[in-house]
């Protein structure tokens, strides 16, 4: 009897002992899956958003002087200046300038190393500053996408036109991001605006001092060199802007060049004509300066193709002040600028008078 009365009491007591067991197997289960939840997918967000896309890729090579009058270095400097202000600006990816390489080598270089875009230019001595030409040339086509003409004093001038010529690469790449420049921490932006504003807020190092020595020495020089030229014929060169089916910017970076290469020879001066042609507008043109010659040109870009590049031709016309017709040649470069001087020198040996 009392065997089983023992039995049944510990029947009794299994589900009793079984329960525990079950509820802390339950609580272990929902311990242990929270922590295998959290740390997968923190890691998997961080890095999708941090890539950026490259700009366009661009080679800056060094400007060319016309003249003695400037330091050896002064072309290599302005491009270091146009590549920092690039860098700095951001937007374009600037390549390392190659080795010195032949203008006319500048396309197949660029092409070579893979870029979309090369700047290159020219600087003049004009008093105490130097006059740069800056063009940017699409390396796919061989066309001059951008030119122009402007007098630096400074870094930040010169870090101006660099602004402009990015801005012509960015829109003709057809980049639609308004990149800003990456040292925006201190910049007294009420004093300017416009690229001149904004190239005064880069940061150039070590590019200050160089530059003083294009300028800050260069004025004894040109002080004495200033009498030796020759005596300019008495007739004076009437400069009637460009035509061509170009960008207006490069119509008047063209008249520019046009009238800076007669300056050389004659007396020049850019003046306003009337509409219509040549022929019927020079008397309004020449108005009481009878004893003068209308010059003028027209460009004409050819796009380089497949293994060939771009190519300038530039047609100049003078005229006397009743109309006639007194010369017309033309000159073919890889650029406008080295046509329309070599156009000016055919028509100087022509007419060192201007007759």
């Amino acid at each position: 009897m009392r065997r089983l009365l023992l039995s049944m009491l510990a029947l009794c007591a299994l589900p009793a002992l079984a329960a525990p067991r079950g509820a802390t197997g339950a609580v272990v289960v929902k311990a242990t899956a929270a922590p295998k939840i959290a740390p997968t997918i923190v890691p998997k967000t961080a890095p999708t958003g941090t890539p950026l896309p490259s700009g366009p890729k661009v080679i800056v090579y060094p400007f060319t002087a016309t003249s003695s009058g400037l330091p050896k270095h002064a072309g290599a400097t302005v491009a270091t200046i146009f590549a920092h202000a690039f860098e700095a600006s951001g937007g374009l990816d600037v390549l390392p300038s190659p080795p010195p390489t032949a203008s006319k080598l500048y396309p197949a270089t660029a092409a070579k190393l893979g870029a979309g875009y090369y700047v290159a230019g020219y600087l003049t001595p004009i008093g105490q500053g130097v006059s740069v030409l800056e063009q940017v040339v699409s390396v796919t086509n061989g066309v001059i996408i951008y030119s122009k003409t402007a007098q630096v004093f400074s870094v930040s001038d010169a870090g101006a036109l660099a602004l402009d010529a990015r801005s012509a690469i960015l829109a003709d790449a057809g980049v639609g991001r308004d990149y800003q420049p990456s040292s925006s921490s201190q910049t007294p932006a009420p004093t300017a605006t416009g690229p001149a504003g904004q190239a005064a807020s880069i940061k150039i190092s070590g590019i200050s001092g160089v530059l003083g020595h294009i300028f800050g020495k260069r004025p004894t020089v040109a002080a004495a060199a200033s009498p030796t030229p020759e005596p300019k014929p008495s007739r004076r060169a009437l400069v009637v802007r460009v035509a061509g089916k170009v960008p207006g910017g490069m119509l008047t970076t063209s008249t520019d060049l046009l009238a800076a290469d007669l300056r050389k020879h004659f007396h020049a001066s850019i003046v306003a004509a009337p509409s219509g042609p040549m022929a019927t507008a020079a008397n309004a043109i020449c108005g009481t300066d009878r004893d003068a010659t209308i010059l003028t040109g027209t460009i004409d870009l050819i796009p380089g193709h497949f293994m060939h590049r771009g190519s300038s031709r530039f047609y100049l016309k003078a005229y006397a002040c009743f109309g006639a017709l007194l010369y017309h040649g033309h000159a073919d470069a890889g650029d406008t600028p080295t046509a329309i001087r070599k156009a000016v020198d055919d028509y100087v040996e022509l007419h060192p008078d201007n007759h």
